[in-house]
């Protein structure tokens, strides 16, 4: 291995950066290590995903929890860090931070200090992730923490798939079970969640298999590429179906080995097309509403990963990684290339760009069955919650409505009766929420992390470093693209893949260190721990909130009351608990103390017009007429096109 490639540095262990440098077997205890970043890096990728996609706040913020944890009793120890971060990972770690700050200063002006705390509590989650990572790797185990990555990746797509095929062996989906929805979602929670994930996980799968030396691995990894490739397709995403191919173009261009990409790409495609022809051919596995024909969908899938792996087993055992296409012969190409694309351009592309605009404006009612129709065309309701989003930045430019408010604004000013909760869109939901600094500093993340993921593969030389450089860096920007166009940035696995991949290439920059002294060791401990505790008022406010409507279910109005109770001690700044305990004191008939809690519930976040609408309906049992009248046309006057007025129409008082 050449010299820059192994750093030996100070703070590593002289034998084992011999070893590196000369070539020779890597030491016993290098070998543990690589073999422990590997299982830990897979082991976080998997536990995020099969949580749901960790979506669920109970979830997200139990595992921030001991992210921070960890964080903290490691350096307290002094077990962490085990190289200093490099300039690109600090750059990242202090852009977050600034991020995180303004997050932050927004609960002096926020429509909700509940949904604030909480996009608060997750974005000090995912500096956690970062911090966490480049403390625990180094320069030695960042190859084997990439290769982690990708495995569990790959693992969670083949999952995905198994769940369409053999859906008993999974948790159920209320969706499906209802006839809502035809689109894979297991197990992130979310179908488009999945075709991000999918393209994604195709884009590190080849550029793993055009770099690595290992055939095994190399087959592995092709091997799985169609497996990915079927999961984005079930998951009829258009969003993943534009990033699947924006991630074999980036691998393309970001590869040494070129040819041996292209050829793998040509394969995985091909392969992958005899597994989709396969599910079309089986409409209840396509459709998700049964298992006829999973035989032949099933030995589809083996044969295209059989395929696909023995290209990957050829191309390495022909040694075609060596083969290089002449400069000019790919010259050629690349004007070729261009050239028909221009006139395509040209000579498509103001018409295709007009059908698509007009469909994305004004979609159309979709009377087929077959779920691949959308792929084709641009119809749906993102126009308008961009547009809203857009409204809310022009009315609010500097401060925004307040971190994870998006949803009032949108209730208030609605086109259509969609419950909508985020803006889909990372960048347009800042603008909205944050407003133009909540926005440029957002910018600057996404900008800082390519930035670190574009010096990493400069500086790479060997190929399996070019090739876990090319794989993160591939499929962080597709990250990107879909978290532009999805609520991707509050899909938490796959966020949590996004930029465990970034701190993995951030760990190849990283430094030797001399032992923090304990000052030091005690600060950042401290600090740890404060990030840990921002995560306990709405993890235990939103459990206690849940065991109560739980109990109250079951006829055990005490324990409701008292665990609604608690839930407000937990977090007596939210709104939730008060209209929950409000509710339980409904129930047993203490109407003026359920109206006293309602109102407080209100006081908290008076843009939410649940508040107001429960409000009006104890006011109306209470006797209260006037008050419950002016309170129902409050909670009308905030959501004037909502769906629930189909079931709480307008009335007149006496």
């Amino acid at each position: 291995m050449v010299a820059h490639e192994t750093a030996a540095q100070g703070g590593f262990e002289g034998s084992r950066a011999r070893s590196e440098r000369s070539g020779g077997s890597p030491s016993l205890k290098l070998t543990i290590a690589r073999v422990l970043a590997f299982g830990a890096a897979a082991g976080l990728v998997i536990v995020y995903a099969l949580a749901g996609g960790a979506y669920d706040i109970v979830v997200r913020q139990e595992y921030g929890l001991v992210l921070w944890w960890v964080l903290g009793i490691g350096i307290a120890c002094g077990l962490l860090p085990r190289a200093a971060p490099g300039r690109f990972t600090v750059i990242l770690l202090g852009a977050i931070a600034a991020y995180l700050g303004w997050t932050a200063l927004s609960l002096a002006w926020t429509d909700s200090l509940e949904r604030t705390t909480a996009e608060l509590a997750r974005v000090v989650d995912y500096v956690g992730l970062v911090a966490l990572i480049a403390a625990v790797l180094d320069r030695q185990t960042w190859r084997a923490a990439a290769m982690g990555l990708a495995f569990a990746a790959l693992l969670v797509c083949a999952l995905a798939v198994a769940s369409r095929l053999v859906p008993a062996a999974f948790p159920a989906n209320p969706l499906q079970q209802a006839n809502a929805t035809n689109r894979l979602s297991y197990p992130l929670g979310y179908w488009n969640a999945v075709g991000a994930w999918a393209a994604m996980s195709i884009a590190m799968s080849l550029a793993w298999s055009a770099h690595d030396q290992s055939r095994l691995r190399r087959v592995i990894a092709l091997g799985l590429a169609p497996v990915a490739a079927l999961a984005a397709y079930l998951s009829y995403s258009r969003a993943g179906l534009a990033g699947a191919a924006l991630g074999v173009v980036l691998v393309l261009v970001l590869s040494r080995n070129r040819l041996t990409a292209f050829l793998h790409a040509a394969a995985a495609a091909a392969a992958a097309t005899i597994a989709i022809l396969a599910v079309r051919a089986a409409p209840e596995i396509a459709r998700g509403t049964g298992t006829r024909g999973v035989g032949s969908v099933f030995g589809a899938l083996v044969l295209a990963v059989a395929l696909s792996g023995a290209v990957g087993f050829l191309t390495g055992f022909a040694g075609l990684d060596r083969a290089h296409l002449p400069r000019r012969l790919v010259r050629s190409l690349l004007v070729a290339g261009a050239a028909v694309l221009a006139f395509g351009a040209v000579a498509f592309g103001p018409r295709i760009a007009t059908k698509a605009w007009r469909q994305f404006r004004h979609p159309a009612v979709v009377t087929t069955t077959d779920p691949t129709s959308r792929l084709t065309q641009f119809s749906g309701t993102r126009y308008d919650v961009f547009k809203a989003a857009l409204n809310a930045f022009t009315a609010h430019p500097i401060t925004g409505t307040g971190a994870g408010t998006f949803e009032f604004w949108w209730e208030r000013h609605q086109s259509s009766p969609e419950f909508v909760i985020n803006a889909h869109s990372f960048e347009l939901e800042n603008m909205a929420e944050l407003g133009a600094p909540g926005a440029a500093l957002m910018v600057s993340v996404m900008v800082a992390a390519l930035a670190l993921l574009a010096a990493v593969r400069r500086r790479c030389r060997r190929s399996v470093s070019v090739g876990a450089s090319t794989a993160l860096m591939a499929a962080f920007a597709v990250y990107l693209l879909q978290a532009s166009v999805d609520w991707l940035w509050q899909s938490t696995a796959v966020t949590v893949l996004a930029f465990a991949g970034v701190a993995v290439a951030g760990a190849r920059e990283s430094r030797s260190m001399r032992e923090l002294r304990w000052p030091v060791r005690a600060g950042v401990a401290f600090l740890a721990a404060c990030a840990a505790l921002i995560q306990v008022p709405g993890l235990l406010s939103t459990a206690e909130l849940r065991r109560s409507q739980t109990a109250e279910r079951a006829g055990n109005a005490q324990l409701a009351l008292a665990w609604a109770k608690a839930s407000v001690s937990a977090e007596p700044w939210a709104a939730s608990p008060y209209e929950q305990r409000g509710l339980v004191l409904e129930s047993a008939g203490h109407l003026d103390l359920a109206a006293a809690d309602l109102r407080r519930a209100v006081s908290h976040e008076r843009s939410n017009f649940r508040h107001w609408l429960v409000l009006a309906r104890i006011q109306t049992e209470r006797g209260a007429f006037a008050n419950a009248h002016r309170d129902y046309m409050q909670a009308r006057q905030l959501s004037p096109r909502g769906a629930v007025w189909d079931y709480a129409p307008y009335f007149k008082t006496r």
